[in-house]
């Protein structure tokens, strides 16, 4: 199970609760319904604010596009650490797959790990073959996108400021800026997208893809 953490949801003073909450909220996964405590689940951070700066030294400096996206893993990171701290049941991970052993701190749920950015992608386009374009249509909604496909988990919870998407037409959804632009070209290979608004007042997951 992979879990992307909007970056814009650093603002939150109660984040650390909204997010744990949500990890306790019932999943629209038929399949692990029966066991859902064996679930090993991650955490992938946006960029959020630091990232922004990346934008801004890209506009003010005209930086090479590795350039621009190696930054911006590094300011993703930057936040993971911070929502690792928040999360004293997590552990905070340079590598990660669905059978990987748990931690020494867990919750009822099973296993919480929140991924290193640079390090797991690199991992992942390493093992895959396969590399994501350096532009920045390729946020951390695609990030998180070309992990869960390339990690294999069962489905990649998109953790938003905003509702979910009434439309399953996911070109639309990036016309809107609810995710990204390159989203909808990984979209048909994820097995279950869900969706989560962490500023609603109460906190469900909801099947989206």
């Amino acid at each position: 199970m992979l879990y992307k953490v909007g970056g814009s949801l650093l603002e939150l003073g109660d984040l650390s609760r909204r997010l744990s909450a949500l990890f306790q909220a019932p999943l629209p996964l038929p399949t692990l319904a029966p066991n859902p405590v064996a679930v090993n689940r991650a955490v992938l951070v946006g960029g959020g604010r630091a990232a922004d700066v990346v934008r801004e030294w890209d506009r003010r400096h005209g930086l090479s596009a590795e350039q621009a996206h190696d930054l911006a893993l590094v300011a993703m990171a930057l936040n993971a650490r911070l929502v690792q701290g928040m999360l004293p049941e997590s552990e905070f991970v340079s590598a990660w797959t669905t059978k990987r052993t748990t931690p020494h701190r867990t919750s009822e749920r099973g296993a919480l790990f929140v991924l290193d950015p640079p390090a797991v992608l690199d991992q992942a386009e390493r093992k895959s073959g396969e590399r994501l374009p350096r532009s920045w249509d390729v946020t951390s909604d695609s990030i998180a996108a070309f992990l869960a496909v390339h990690l294999q988990v069962a489905a990649l919870v998109l953790i938003k400021s905003r509702p979910r998407p009434r439309s399953q037409n996911v070109a639309t959804a990036a016309r809107r800026g609810l995710i990204d632009a390159y989203f909808p070209r990984l979209a048909p290979r994820l097995p279950i997208v869900a969706w989560a608004n962490l500023r609603a007042r109460r906190l469900t997951i909801e099947r989206w893809l």
